[in-house]
């Protein structure tokens, strides 16, 4: 008679040794992000405790940040619609931001689940809510990663370049050769990557989603993924702004908007690499390290502002999604309830079983 005691043990044992991977690797960046932030202190110590904060522009910030999420509102809510299901706009509203909150448990499933969940309420169905939203996820941090790769010329400490290569001195010279290049493979490349999208969400759904394993799962048209890449790249310009409006709140010369490429290119990378690392709650450690480095290139900013400012965005963009999805939560709660009892609706799925 076979022992199977040994298979549960050695899976505990597996699932015991990426936890303790997981919260290593995170401990790991804090502690290398604490380290630099006192260090700089210590050299730096007079410059922060100078630093005077404006309240009105880290207003102007978290609005910012809060409208830069709108355009994966819209992206979400075609693709469900593109899959048969029938939600308006601010219940999708409601439920994107209210699976903010999500990011901050490890592992970022929970994003998801919350998703999925709060536009169960308005009758669409989990498998469909889940899908599209891992696909939204997927679409926007791509496009963010291309749009940081895109920016790297704009980033690259000009008073350096003697000590770099003669092509890296020739791309800080002519800056918009590497963005055009990187956007049309983009572009041209997107029918490839909108089946790899595609197979990426659906593997990420249903390894995450148990209640989405025997649902028809839903394809997205090329046509929307060309739509959403040029209203994302809208909203990462929308996020590097509300870095930028950060930084005005601590620096005297206010909204230095020859800044934009850098705190556009901070953001991207911050927030699409923070994404990859799964081991840390919404890219906690990675994305206020990523923003530092990036910013402290700049002559204009130093060392200090950036410190500071990579801390402040991470408290403005947490206050702004506490408090829209807290508004957005109450407001149209009771609608979307109402709307889902009073109305039930069939899916594709269902009309072709009861037939």
């Amino acid at each position: 008679m076979s022992d199977n005691s040994a298979v549960p043990a050695k899976t505990t044992g597996s699932a015991l040794a990426r936890k303790l991977t997981k919260w290593g690797l995170l401990a790991l960046v804090l502690y290398f992000v604490w380290k630099q932030g006192a260090q700089l202190y210590e050299q730096q110590q007079e410059a922060i405790s100078d630093i005077q904060i404006s309240p009105g522009w880290l207003i102007l910030s978290g609005i910012c940040y809060f409208i830069a999420w709108l355009p994966s509102v819209w992206f979400w809510q075609k693709l469900m619609l593109a899959s048969g299901e029938t939600v308006g706009f601010w219940p999708t509203a409601r439920a994107y931001y209210c699976g903010h909150l999500g990011k901050y448990i490890p592992g970022k499933v929970t994003v998801l689940l919350i998703r999925a969940t709060l536009l169960k309420e308005s009758g669409v169905r989990v498998s469909v809510a889940a899908v599209t939203a891992a696909y939204e996820t997927l679409a926007v941090m791509g496009v963010g990663l291309v749009l940081f790769l895109a920016l790297i010329p704009f980033v690259i400490d000009a008073s350096q370049l003697d000590e770099w290569p003669a092509w890296v001195q020739y791309i800080q010279s002519h800056p918009f050769v590497v963005p055009t290049v990187i956007l049309i493979v983009l572009f041209v490349s997107l029918p490839l990557v909108a089946r790899l999208l595609n197979l990426f969400s659906k593997k990420f759904t249903r390894s995450n989603v148990e209640a989405t394993a025997e649902e028809p799962q839903p394809e997205f048209s090329l046509r929307l993924l060309y739509a959403g890449v040029l209203i994302f790249l809208l909203s990462w310009s929308l996020h590097g702004l509300s870095l930028g409006l950060t930084l005005a709140s601590i620096s005297d010369q206010g909204l230095v908007l020859q800044e934009w490429p850098r705190w556009m290119a901070a953001v991207s990378a911050a927030y699409a690499l923070g994404f990859l690392a799964l081991f840390a709650p919404a890219g906690l450690g990675v994305r206020e390290g990523l923003i530092s480095a990036i910013l402290a290139g700049s002559a204009v900013i130093g060392d200090v502002n950036a410190f500071v400012a990579a801390i402040l965005i991470r408290i403005v963009s947490f206050a702004s999604e506490l408090l829209s999805a807290f508004v957005l939560y109450y407001s149209f709660g009771v609608q979307a309830v109402s709307d889902g009892d009073s109305v039930p609706k069939q899916s594709a799925a269902d009309t072709d079983k009861t037939e």
